[in-house]
């Protein structure tokens, strides 16, 4: 009886987990296909974007133009960044708008041992997508609390707001080009990718070790079976 039990807990948990994987690779399409909407969108100011989409989460990845001036004794770098295979970091550096409030500038992604030139002076016109506050993801390092800081794991819009002299906008922009241009040696953030994921190849492998132990349990209850039967014939 307990074997038939464990079977069934056993082929109940892993169906479980096909659903699990199943559930994720729609959410994952879902994902893709806002994403490449978004993507594809006509670049507009950045005003207009945050006023049609004031909530952070559904103005990301668009693409929007914005002026101001950069605060160049405010960058910030995030570390601990690849790209293209090899590992380096961005430069951020805050850029204050017309009206006073900054918006986060990921300038781009330089390999490590490179030094990045201060971002340009006077007025700039730069084009990039919107990218939501990054969230810290678990086991992921933390950053300081408090204090000022100048390299951070990622981007927390809540936690640099401690060190800004202006409010922040509540979103940050991942540049792809600037007019006057930024530094040479700096690199685009890589494009996002549009990839399904492996999420239908773990649904079929849960199914398929379902099935693995329901054969097994067969084999194993017709031995039984035909052993009583043999038993009872006295063979």
């Amino acid at each position: 009886m307990a074997f038939h039990v464990l079977i069934v807990a056993l082929v109940t948990i892993m169906l479980m987990l096909a659903n699990w994987q199943w559930d994720r690779h729609h959410q994952r399409v879902a994902f893709n296909k806002t994403l490449i909407e978004r993507v594809d969108a006509p670049t507009q100011p950045l005003e207009q974007v945050l006023v049609q989409f004031p909530d952070a989460s559904a103005a990301e990845w668009r693409s929007v133009v914005v002026t101001g001036l950069y605060l160049q004794d405010h960058d910030i770098q995030i570390v601990n960044v690849s790209q293209g295979g090899g590992p380096g970091f961005d430069p951020v550096t805050p850029l204050q708008l017309s009206d006073g409030r900054l918006i986060l500038i990921n300038r781009g992604f330089i390999p490590l041992g490179s030094t990045v030139q201060q971002a340009p002076t006077g007025p700039v016109t730069l084009q990039g997508r919107l990218r939501a506050s990054s969230v810290k993801r678990l086991g992921a390092v933390s950053d300081a609390s408090s204090g000022v800081l100048t390299e951070v794991q990622r981007i927390d819009i809540t936690r640099l707001q401690q060190q800004m002299p202006s409010p922040l906008v509540n979103v940050y922009v991942e540049m792809q080009s600037s007019s006057p241009a930024d530094d040479a040696t700096l690199s685009r953030i890589a494009e996002p990718t549009f990839s399904n994921g492996p999420h239908l190849g773990y649904v079929g492998q849960w199914v398929l070790f379902s099935l693995c132990a329901l054969g097994g349990w067969f084999a194993i209850v017709r031995r039984e079976v035909t052993g009583k039967k043999q038993s009872a014939l006295g063979v």
